[in-house]
């Protein structure tokens, strides 16, 4: 793990790797963090009813080189440890409570984001994207607010962009556009049906197929030419408001967008120039 990830959503989030021995050890670092530092594996183990042993074998299951480095990283976090960061909402919290929850899993996720990002990928997909005449984007519920977001910032460079919720409508642009478009399907989960069906459609007619999920080992990677993965480490523990995959999603296409906008700089910024002005002579 990296030194700016928030170390208990972490070792939370890591639990269903971890035998009933290992949880309980990884459990005692969360509840009690501060108590940590100061016991040895020795203690420790006594105090979760397993061994020595089990702590060592746990905390190198964590990606810790051992028990001392791992009492190390929380020593380093207690400064700006607040024990309910990672806790669900609760009946009438305050808003200052919500708002440390949300701001330190949006920073977790961001940090999380950057290590699923693939600079072999991106590239890849960058060169896609270029040779293609159309991009077809589709994405549904809270992913389609993400499908928007890429064809609002692909337009404004010139790309041509078809998005719709309308499923038939993006068979049929499949089907006309083939010789010259990619498929960019976007779900969270990788197991929607419509996104799927699609990603068929595009494999007959040969259109390219980008996927962007949670996992590789999703439906839509086992389908995909392409995959861009995402954090959604946080999506379960906050049910009531669950904004981690989508910003995730967003800071993923903008990484991708970015990085396409990069390799031709100046052509791009003069495109997005004249979109800008179009925009305001509208207004007028």
């Amino acid at each position: 793990m990296t030194d700016n990830q928030h170390i208990l959503l972490y070792i939370q989030e890591k639990l269903e790797d971890l035998t009933k021995h290992e949880k309980r050890i990884a459990q005692y670092f969360i509840d009690n963090p501060e108590k940590i530092i100061t016991l040895s594996a020795q203690e420790l183990g006594r105090l979760t009813d397993t061994s020595a042993s089990s702590v060592i074998r746990c905390t190198h299951k964590l990606d810790f080189k051992g028990f001392t480095d791992l009492k190390l990283a929380i020593s380093r976090y207690l400064p700006q440890h607040e024990s309910s960061i990672y806790q669900e909402i609760t009946q009438d919290e305050t808003v200052e409570s919500i708002s440390k929850k949300l701001i330190a899993r949006a920073t977790h996720t961001l940090a999380m984001t950057e290590d699923k990002i693939s600079s072999k990928s991106v590239n890849k997909i960058v060169h896609e994207i270029y040779k293609a005449e159309t991009i077809i984007v589709f994405g549904i519920g809270a992913s389609s607010l993400v499908a928007s977001d890429l064809c609002q910032k692909f337009t404004r460079i010139g790309k041509q962009i078809i998005q719709s919720q309308d499923t038939h409508f993006l068979a049929t642009a499949i089907s006309s556009h083939s010789e010259g478009c990619v498929l960019i399907g976007i779900s969270n989960s990788g197991e929607n049906a419509e996104i799927l069906s699609l990603a068929k459609v595009a494999q007959k007619y040969k259109v390219k197929v980008i996927g962007l999920s949670q996992s590789e080992n999703t439906s839509l990677g086992k389908e995909a030419d392409y995959m861009l993965v995402h954090d959604a480490s946080s999506e379960e523990s906050l049910r009531l408001a669950a904004t981690s995959s989508l910003i995730s999603q967003l800071m993923t296409i903008d990484i991708l967008f970015y990085s396409y906008l990069s390799k031709d700089y100046n052509k791009h910024v003069e495109t997005m120039s004249k979109t800008r002005d179009a925009v305001e002579l509208f207004l007028e």
